[in-house]
């Protein structure tokens, strides 16, 4: 019995193409399901790849459509069909484009959404001939569902443009954006800062907010406030790792607020290799080859080195705590010789050093260690099991929220916009570590668990030399699916990095303004 035809409207804008494809008469619909029925099965799934999102992708429920994009090797395919099939086969839906990509207007997504929670949908692409009588001539398949987890928390990020010297340079075009998965253009809650910010981290309860913001002028200075809709930076709020016993100039790299509020730990008596880079996407090379963990105590303002992590033999750095703070995962290496460095007492490399160390070709590897932190007294630091003597570099560690998993970057060397950079997780007392499913092609790195646990958020360069933001899900066995691209996070022309989730409202941030520096 021949299947009943699905029949569609045509847009005015697409009814030109629609009557070049099916020569249909009326000029208002078409018959779409015959055209499939006949030539279908002449397609071949070789000659046509969706590139984005993978097979098995799972959505959030609140994102927002993505591009569909793909790749067509045939020249004879001069347009496509994107068929997505619903609930089981028993609802199609027919789009066509004149280009390799397609977005689903948000009417249509919504409709998809709600009926692919926890059930597949099936997308095929058929590429279609200008013969005279036109013909499918390739074809892709994939298949993806929509969580019934929400993400339920907004990202705080930063905003920066590419090469990094570009961006040192222009410090003021540094921006910071706040906004839930859903918004289409997650607002700038801080530009114009005349020094540079980084490595900024939250509480537990989204309240407070600490930031490096004085990376540009060598000072080590941070900056602890509370979360409001109208927030300053003020001058009482900000410290100075310079202030602690020892005052060896430091930055305070890679510092991290504790869960509670109270402490922040930083790298400090530190030094480190920078080298700018010529290319666009990995325009710097900047890890540390010195320093030792230092503790500020908020409530009695006293700053003390942490015992297991102070160990000058070795750089101690990029810190997490455990959601209840009561032991910390931190990179550690052995520090290599400096004696005959120039910069002795000074926080970089010249960059002739810098690239000597850098060209001897020799790898620069951390392993992952954890602590007791004992409200600051420390403890003996020991190797996590799974990120630590494996013969590559493991570093950037970030606990679950419920203190199960540990996710780390994995790389053959050094820190920081690694090419080869891959997640892996563990449990959160150390085993065999696993490679995610999530990662990408290229880079994959500065991640951050959401309040509620289910979602990974990540930085990726697989689909621009700026790095892009990627959300990924996470299941009760530590499993995650490909990863989702949050393409409306990044204007064309900026790299988004350190991505924080904030347990909190997306509209709790609306501004943020700098009081702290001399005018």
């Amino acid at each position: 019995m021949r299947r009943k035809a699905l029949i569609l409207t045509v847009s005015v804008a697409a009814l030109g193409l629609a009557l070049f494809l099916y020569r249909i008469r009326p000029a208002n619909t078409f018959h779409i399901e015959d055209i499939l029925t006949v030539y279908q099965e002449h397609a071949d799934y070789n000659d046509l790849s969706i590139d984005y999102p993978l097979d098995e992708t799972l959505f959030p429920p609140e994102i927002i459509a993505p591009t569909f994009r793909w790749s067509d090797s045939l020249s004879a395919s001069k347009a496509w069909l994107v068929q997505v099939s619903l609930a089981g086969g028993e609802t199609r839906l027919h789009f066509l484009s004149h280009r390799q990509q397609w977005k689903p207007q948000p009417q249509d997504w919504r409709k998809m959404k709600k009926m692919t929670v926890d059930r597949d949908a099936e997308v095929v692409i058929l590429g279609v001939s200008s013969a005279e009588r036109p013909a499918i001539v390739s074809k892709a398949r994939m298949t993806f569902r929509t969580s019934k987890d929400p993400v339920g928390a907004p990202l705080f990020y930063r905003e920066v443009e590419l090469p990094f010297v570009k961006a040192e340079k222009n410090l003021p075009g540094v921006r910071w954006r706040f906004g839930a998965i859903d918004n289409p253009s997650p607002p700038v809650v801080l530009k114009d800062l005349p020094v540079c910010g980084n490595c900024h981290s939250f509480t537990s309860d989204g309240r407070t907010l600490a930031m490096d913001v004085d990376y540009a002028s060598r000072k080590g200075s941070y900056v602890i406030t509370k979360v409001k809709r109208q927030m300053v930076l003020a001058r009482q709020d900000v410290i100075t790792w310079t202030d602690e016993e020892n005052t060896e100039q430091s930055h305070g790299l890679l510092s991290q607020v504790s869960p509670d509020g109270r402490y922040v730990v930083s790298t400090v008596r530190d030094m480190s290799v920078f080298i700018p880079q010529p290319s666009l996407a990995f325009s710097q090379q900047f890890f540390p080859v010195k320093g030792i963990l230092c503790v500020f105590d908020r409530e009695t303002r006293r700053f003390r080195n942490l015992p297991g992590a102070d160990d000058l033999r070795y750089v101690q750095t990029n810190p997490t705590w455990s959601p209840a703070g009561k032991h910390m995962v931190f990179a550690r290496a052995r520090a290599p010789d400096l004696s005959n460095t120039k910069h002795q007492g000074f926080v970089w490399l010249t960059p002739s050093e810098s690239r000597e160390f850098v060209d001897k070709d020799e790898p620069f590897s951390f392993d992952l260690y954890r602590i007791p932190f004992n409200e600051g007294e420390g403890g003996t630091a020991e190797p996590l099991e799974g990120a630590s003597n494996n013969g590559m570099s493991n570093y950037f560690p970030r606990y679950s929220p419920d203190g199960r998993w540990i996710v780390f970057c994995r790389a053959k060397s050094f820190m920081l916009l690694q090419p080869d950079s891959e997640l892996h997780i563990i449990p959160a007392e150390g085993d065999k570590a696993r490679r995610l499913g999530c990662n990408t092609s290229r880079m994959n790195s500065w991640h951050s668990f959401s309040p509620n646990g289910r979602w990974l958020v990540f930085a990726s360069k697989a689909y621009s030399d700026y790095t892009q933001l990627c959300l990924t899900h996470i299941d009760d066995s530590g499993c995650s699916t490909p990863p989702v691209l949050l393409e409306h996070f990044t204007e064309p022309d900026r790299a988004a990095n350190i991505p924080e989730f904030v347990n909190a409202d997306p509209d709790s941030i609306a501004a943020i303004h700098e009081r702290f520096l001399d005018r």
